[in-house]
């Protein structure tokens, strides 16, 4: 009875000693895991916890006490089975604060279910705190303190930091290749107080600046006036920031991938073509051409931050300002304004005639002479002889002054007309350009702007859709789209920062209309890309050491029209004022011969009548001689 008093005893003791060690390691590993969920600020954590039989009971003690720790300081979390943790982790994904993720390992069995589970993880979104156990079995331990291969799946931008058994190091995990952890001592664990203690407190892209030659497979648009190569060397804007990541970030450039535009997405099929398709399959870990940011885009790939913003604008040739166009001369007064001056030109001679008009006079000849009157007074000639009568002079003063007023302010609204005017472009703004018709619309093919005319369900964008040319047809570079602006009756929408490109390759004058959207460009990856966050890092530094400043005076110059050019007069030009004056001289002539005619046909008729005259005298004569002589005869 003694024995068995002195056994339970003992077995109570050593359960007390037990949980009271059980309860120091638990308060152990809460600190640590609250210090590096503050140092993170993460958005919640997950302690997840193998299936383990044999210590089931141990664990979910020691996960629901840590729980219980955390929830005092307000710390969300939760204790997870590893086969609920998938699910549970996705529910996190997407959202703005990431969670802490901890586990804790005693066996390697325990580290190979892991190792399945980690496959179809994005790695590389929570924070990972990763605890091999101070009793853990050797082999657990010996992996932590020598990882071979990449059991959990790691990439490049994976944040895992690992404490290994009874050394108070941690450790960060991450991989370059495929097939190996990479491994870094970032900071120690020293107890409570004072905590943890880190020897590099920089970002991860700070203390991550290799890739280790890493090979990077990368596409461009076909044609791309941002990215070809020269000598053996990428250039232009894309091309050397693509250079200075590779420097950078020590990685490869594998053989830039053309491909066929920007890429569209089929509503038919859910594929997307071009270089976001290529992108999208995963077949190109970046893609190097202007791609504006769209919401469909967003769902397929990611973007980098925004490299450069600007206006779309349609393009469209300019108007030759020398060249007087027919409509000018009839633009420069509204119809109203031209009734009344026809009007006045009409009625004007009627009502001088109606004036001046006397019984025995000729009427038609009187009604011509008041219309060349009126009408030389509008073309800025005088009278031949001013009338003497009141009533006239008060008319006539009365129209050379509505004369000399119109034709002033037609002269000045011409003038304008075709100095401001045609000078810069044939439409104002986008609904003038969709209500005249007669030009065409292009956009690059597989751009966003097709995309958006093509699947807006807005009233004006299928009436812009309806004057697009064919997809098949749409220029597949900025250079075959300015061409066509230049050679064609086409307006071309891009954005203005991508025309800075072209600057020096536009062999026409070309203005452009405001479309009053502003497009966002950014170079883009596949979906949770392991590289995306890295690249960022560099962007931001590129825009800060002076790179882009650079690169953007290199690539986007001034356009050209900066330069105040003076066209050259030609024949054409002047086509309009040439055919007018022949006119006015064939009109001329006509008159002048109408005249001779008229002269001739009435001399004739004068002398037909003075003909006429003299023999009725010649008559009256022999009559009177005839009858004085009969006279004497009877005498």
């Amino acid at each position: 009875m003694n024995l068995f008093v002195f056994l339970l005893y003992i077995s109570i003791v050593m359960s007390t000693v037990n949980f009271l060690k059980a309860k120091k390691r638990v308060t152990y590993y809460g600190s640590l895991i609250k210090d590096i969920y503050e140092e993170y600020r993460t958005g919640g954590i997950i302690i997840a916890m193998p299936d383990n039989t044999r210590t089931r009971f141990a664990r979910l003690t020691r996960a629901y006490e840590i729980s219980r720790s955390l929830s005092r300081d307000e710390i969300p979390s939760i204790a997870v089975k590893f086969e609920t943790f998938k699910e549970r982790l996705a529910s996190y994904t997407d959202r703005i604060f990431r969670p802490l993720v901890v586990i804790g390992f005693y066996k390697m069995v325990e580290v190979y279910t892991f190792q399945q589970i980690a496959k179809d993880l994005i790695m590389g979104y929570p924070v990972w705190l990763i605890i091999f156990a101070e009793n853990a079995d050797a082999d657990v331990c010996e992996y932590c303190r020598n990882p071979h291969g990449n059991l959990f799946n790691l990439k490049f931008d994976s944040e895992v930091l690992v404490l290994c058994c009874d050394s108070g190091i941690i450790n960060e995990w991450w991989s370059t290749t495929v097939n190996r952890t990479e491994r870094k001592e970032i900071g120690r664990w020293i107890g409570e107080d004072p905590g943890r203690y880190w020897f590099n407190h920089g970002s991860i892209y700070g203390r991550r600046k290799s890739l280790e030659g890493r090979e990077l497979r990368v596409t461009a648009a076909k044609g791309s006036a941002y990215i070809w190569k020269e000598n053996g060397k990428y250039t232009g804007f894309f091309g050397e920031i693509l250079n200075e990541l590779s420097t950078t970030m020590n990685f490869t450039i594998s053989e830039v991938t053309p491909t066929d535009g920007f890429g569209s997405l089929n509503p038919e099929t859910s594929e997307w073509s071009g270089v976001i398709g290529r992108i999208h399959r995963n077949e190109a870990d970046i893609g190097v051409s202007p791609m504006a940011m769209t919401h469909s885009r967003l769902n397929a790939v990611d973007f980098t931050i925004p490299m450069f913003s600007g206006k779309s604008r349609l393009y469209v040739r300019k108007l030759d300002g020398a060249r007087v166009q027919w409509q000018a001369y009839f633009k420069a007064f509204a119809v109203d304004v031209w009734m009344v001056v026809i009007g006045l030109i009409l009625i004007m001679p009627l009502f001088l005639t109606l004036i001046r008009y006397r019984r025995g006079n000729h009427l038609l000849s009187q009604v011509m002479e008041h219309y060349s009157n009126v009408w030389g007074i509008y073309c800025q000639q005088g009278l031949s002889r001013f009338p003497d009568e009141i009533s006239l002079r008060i008319v006539y003063l009365s129209i050379f002054i509505s004369a000399v007023v119109s034709a002033s302010v037609y002269s000045a609204s011409l003038v304008s007309f075709l100095t401001v005017f045609s000078s810069y472009s044939p439409f104002n703004t986008m609904e003038e350009f969709a209500s005249d018709g007669t030009y065409g619309l292009v956009v690059l093919k597989n751009s966003a702007q097709y995309d958006m005319y093509k699947n807006s369900k807005d009233a004006f964008r299928k009436r812009m859709m309806s004057l697009m040319a064919p997809e098949e047809s749409l220029p597949s570079s900025l250079a075959e789209g300015f061409r066509r602006v230049c050679q064609e009756r086409v307006a071309f929408e891009t954005n203005e920062a991508i025309r800075k490109t072209m600057a020096h390759s536009i062999f026409c004058e070309i203005t452009a209309i405001d479309t009053k959207t502003i497009e966002t460009f950014g170079m883009i990856t596949p979906r949770r890309s392991e590289y995306l966050e890295f690249i960022n890092y560099r962007i931001r530094q590129f825009e800060l050491n002076g790179v882009f400043r650079r690169l953007k005076n290199k690539y986007f110059t001034k356009p050209r029209e900066n330069k105040i050019d003076y066209p050259k007069v030609h024949v054409e030009g002047v086509k309009p004022i040439l055919l007018t004056l022949a006119s006015g001289f064939l009109i001329t002539l006509i008159i002048f011969i109408i005249e001779l005619l008229f002269s001739w046909i009435q001399n004739k008729l004068q002398r037909r009548e003075k003909q006429r005259v003299i023999q009725q005298q010649t008559k009256y004569f022999r009559f009177s001689h005839r009858a004085k002589s009969e006279i004497y005869f009877i005498l």
